[in-house]
């Protein structure tokens, strides 16, 4: 990241002892997702500007572009799961989150992504912005298969380790993940203890395994254009294909709305609990909401949220903690715009979800949205697990691509704005005395 006016070398908050981006594993926009330089939106646009005129002169036959998308989702999907896994993985070993201090960030955190989903999801219900996009078959009914509950806590338990990375199946994969990392956790404090060093090996090898999916991610993500070159020019194509146009538009409007009424969310919690003005809060977070906007890197704006939590007040300790930890846990933004576009695709599609499948969708929502934290294009790549979840098919994804680039900005701003709020009440709520005399080492190893 270039060097700017509010680098963590120029904060109050540098400190040897405390890395700010410790239990995060780094991820950049690497040159192998900016083929020519470019970054990757600007390949989706130039990809829909070819896309519309070729569907609208080839007709039909541009159906026969759809393999191009298919394959590539297919590929998404393969990584999908592993990416997920190791990602909350090295979270929850990596970062130490103990006493009071992480037990009230943790239940914050959990509260604002569960009220930035309850609100995509009824703006989704009540706007239907899917409605009219025409993106299943002509006539069509479909109806999703029903479970009973007993089926659903049946299937938690997968009947191998292979079966749940084979079907997507997240919730599998969440028991799985949650059994790894404690047992981990229990292993590495046992160690500790007893005064050893090697867990870090673990730690080592997390990242690396991470860092080796990511390589090969960012190889498929930079094929994305082609993806929404396909799927935009197949769709174009068919006699009404223009009104998917349309509802995206609405998707749009939907996403923007919802992430007002969230910024609203915090604005309160500022106003209500931490009595602190929501203008100052708001003055305080310019330069954190104007770089958010411009990277859609909650990673890379760490240096200059801690800047701004510091000039409104926040101790350096209740900062570090949720700032950093925040970007892998806290992605409010995301888990918004995910239960949205699940709904808008089933609407698209034609298909019906009842209640039980729209908490369905929140609870891998929810985990789908803390494996999205530092993966590029986080939540397009992890949307395979929640369509997997409610039975969707995948393949019209890349649709969302076409207006993903701006709604990514938007969300992360929306997550940065969450974690300095969570950040200003851990600080009220829990003084940063009580967090040391209780042995806290906020996010280290």
């Amino acid at each position: 990241m270039p060097p700017s006016d509010h680098d963590v070398n120029s904060t109050p908050y540098q400190d040897p002892e405390l890395d700010p981006t410790l239990g995060a594993p780094a991820v950049e926009d690497e040159p192998e997702s900016r083929p020519g330089g470019l970054p990757l939106y600007v390949w989706v646009l130039i990809a829909v500007a070819v896309a519309v005129p070729l569907g609208l002169v080839w007709g039909e036959g541009a159906k026969s572009l759809q393999i191009v998308p298919n394959l590539i989702m297919r590929a998404l999907t393969a990584l999908a799961a592993p990416l997920v896994v190791l990602a909350i993985l090295h979270a929850i070993v990596a970062n130490d989150i103990r006493g009071r201090q992480g037990g009230v960030m943790m239940l914050l955190y959990l509260i604002n992504t569960l009220v930035a989903m309850v609100i995509g999801l009824v703006l989704s219900n009540l706007i239907r912005p899917g409605l009219g996009a025409a993106l299943g078959d002509p006539g069509a009914n479909q109806v999703v298969v029903k479970k009973t509950v007993t089926e659903l806590v049946t299937e938690l338990i997968p009947r191998s380790i292979g079966e749940a990375f084979a079907t997507n199946n997240i919730a599998q994969l969440v028991v799985l993940t949650l059994a790894l990392g404690i047992g981990l956790v229990r292993i590495r404090d046992a160690h500790r203890a007893q005064g050893k060093e090697s867990f870090q090996t673990v730690v080592d090898l997390l990242s690396i395994a991470f860092e080796l999916m990511m390589k090969v991610l960012l190889w498929v993500v930079a094929l994305v254009p082609l993806a929404v070159l396909g799927i935009v020019a197949a769709q174009v194509g068919q006699a009404e294909g223009m009104k998917v146009f349309r509802s995206l538009i609405w998707l749009i409007g939907v996403v923007l709305l919802g992430l007002g009424f969230q910024v609203a969310w915090y604005l309160l919690q500022m106003a209500v609990f931490a009595r602190m003005s929501p203008l100052r809060f708001l003055r305080g977070a310019a330069d954190v909401m104007a770089n958010t906007m411009s990277t859609a890197s909650t990673a890379a704006t760490i240096p200059i949220t801690l800047g701004a939590l510091g000039r409104l007040g926040v101790s350096r300790q209740s900062s570090q903690l949720c700032a950093c930890i925040g970007t892998n846990f806290n992605n409010d933004g995301t888990a918004l715009y995910q239960a949205t576009a699940a709904l808008f695709m089933a609407q698209a599609l034609g298909f019906d979800l009842s209640l039980t499948d729209q908490v369905i969708v929140v609870l891998t929502t929810l985990v789908a949205s803390v494996g999205a934290g530092g993966i590029p294009s986080g939540s397009f790549v992890t949307m395979p697990l929640i369509f997997a979840a409610v039975r969707l098919p995948a393949d019209k994804i890349p649709i969302l691509l076409t207006v993903d680039w701006f709604l990514d900005r938007c969300r992360t701003t929306s997550n940065v704005l969450g974690d300095m709020t969570v950040a200003v009440l851990v600080d009220k709520f829990v003084p940063p005395s009580e967090g040391a005399a209780e042995g806290e080492s906020p996010g280290r190893s």
